[in-house]
């Protein structure tokens, strides 16, 4: 959007990348910056550092445009500005399904929890039951849509105008679907295209995207935007509709490790508000090779972010997990859960699930989507001591596989999972759910 004083440098986009890279590493050089704990929740100490230097990267680099190979460069003043504009609450949804979403600054407000088949494939023949299946969760405050690469028979190609009629069929089969379970009013947060111009065409008070709802508008790899994107923000803003501001910060990429990602997002968080005026902030963070963030990696820097954030901005931001198991796998379930205890206890909402970190079509389900935000709202565990324990025990479990294999294997489909005409799970879906809801019980994790 671009309300804020700003200025515009040319600068090739090489010269960027370079220039980030050196930067991230001259700050963590300066302040010292390092992982001196040995657990996953971050301190509130080395949070406030980790946003400081965030706040220091997006002032000195700026935001890329790809479209016009320039840097846009913010004054303090107007970052600091658009920072304390930030509202104390949106409201998400309408009617008996409308939700009031904070920042957990206080740790006291409600979470708000999201389902859906996070940045994976779902068949358009299935796509109707995919999304009741989601809407349908205990737990479920909101529902996020899936993509589709084949429609009518066509594959949806980028840029295609197949892209507005897959928009189109996005959005009114997930909305009929919210009609189906009796959940009409639900906040619907995208609709997963990826060209940003077809997603305007979803917008629709009847059968598509309301002002209750919300489209996310992407920052390339890594702080970088473009016309489309601008554009796109720009419209939804017009129209009222909330804007969510995806980020897919790489562990292992420019930012290095831990540290250096976690500060990189900080500042892919603040440049959402800028350049987009998002309300929403979505943390996609994605391992180089495993593509998942339930690593000890992953989350330590799931949780630096989070405790940044919270303990220094009104941001509001939700945790995208973004898993290494296949479905219907009980590491899936345990990742998840992980997941949502360092989500839950950094300050951050809950969305997704990314089932093996997308690779697959039609593995996403009901069952992961509602245990993550079972846990995140029934979570009995407050001490970070005590959540050190219990995550400890839950990693311990999967990670090792993570990292020996350093591929996954293939989990099973929805169709073998789910009762795609009762939309009830399978005995064996269901079952291997509450074994991993019993051990959670046992730990005292939830009740």
């Amino acid at each position: 959007m671009l309300e804020y004083t700003y200025t515009l440098e040319y600068m090739p986009e090489k010269d960027f990348d370079r220039l980030l890279m050196k930067t991230v590493r001259d700050i963590i050089k300066q302040r010292k910056l390092k992982i001196d704990y040995e657990g996953i929740i971050a301190p509130e100490d080395i949070a406030k550092e980790v946003f400081e230097a965030g706040v220091e990267l997006l002032l000195r680099v700026g935001v890329f445009n790809v479209t016009t190979s320039q840097r846009i460069l913010f004054s303090e003043e107007s970052l600091k500005d658009a920072l304390k504009s930030l509202p104390l609450e949106i409201k998400i949804g309408e009617g008996k399904d409308q939700r009031t979403l904070k920042p957990l600054i206080y740790n006291c407000e409600p979470i708000i929890c999201e389902a859906g088949p996070s940045g994976t494939l779902v068949s358009s023949d299935i796509y109707f039951e995919t999304m009741s299946i989601m809407a349908s969760g205990n737990y479920i405050d909101a529902v996020g849509s899936g993509s589709i690469n084949i429609l009518h028979g066509r594959e949806v190609k980028v840029r295609h105008s197949l892209e507005i009629d897959a928009a189109i069929f996005i959005a009114q089969t997930t909305r009929n679907a919210l009609r189906y379970v009796g959940k009409s009013g639900l906040h619907i947060n995208d609709v997963a295209i990826t060209t940003p111009w077809a997603k305007i065409a979803a917008i629709n008070r009847e059968w598509g995207i309301r002002s209750s709802d919300s489209v996310l508008v992407a920052q390339m790899i890594e702080l970088k935007t473009s016309e489309e994107h601008l554009s796109l923000a720009k419209s939804l803003n017009y129209h009222g509709i909330i804007v969510g501001n995806l980020m897919t910060p790489i562990l292992g990429g420019y930012g290095g490790g831990v540290i250096g990602t976690a500060i990189i997002s900080v500042a892919e968080h603040i440049a959402g508000v800028l350049i987009y005026n998002a309300l929403k902030h979505y943390l996609s963070l994605t391992h180089i090779y495993y593509l998942n963030n339930t690593t000890k990696d992953g989350l330590r820097t799931i949780s630096l972010v989070g405790q940044a954030l919270k303990t220094r901005s009104k941001i509001i931001s939700l945790y995208d997990c973004y898993t290494f198991s296949g479905g219907g796998t009980r590491e899936l379930l345990l990742e998840v859960v992980a997941g949502a205890i360092v989500a839950k206890l950094s300050g951050l909402h809950g969305t997704g699930i990314g089932v093996a970190g997308g690779r697959f079509a039609d593995q996403a389900t009901g069952l992961e989507s509602d245990l993550m935000c079972e846990v995140m709202k029934k979570m009995k565990i407050t001490r970070k001591e005590d959540a050190e324990d219990v995550l400890k025990k839950i990693i311990d479990k999967y990670e090792y596989k993570i990292l020996e294999k350093k591929k996954v294997e293939r989990g099973k489909s929805i169709h073998e999972l789910y009762d795609l005409k009762t939309l009830k799970p399978k005995d064996l879906w269901l079952k291997e759910v509450n074994l991993v809801r019993r051990e959670l019980e046992d730990m005292g994790l939830i009740s």
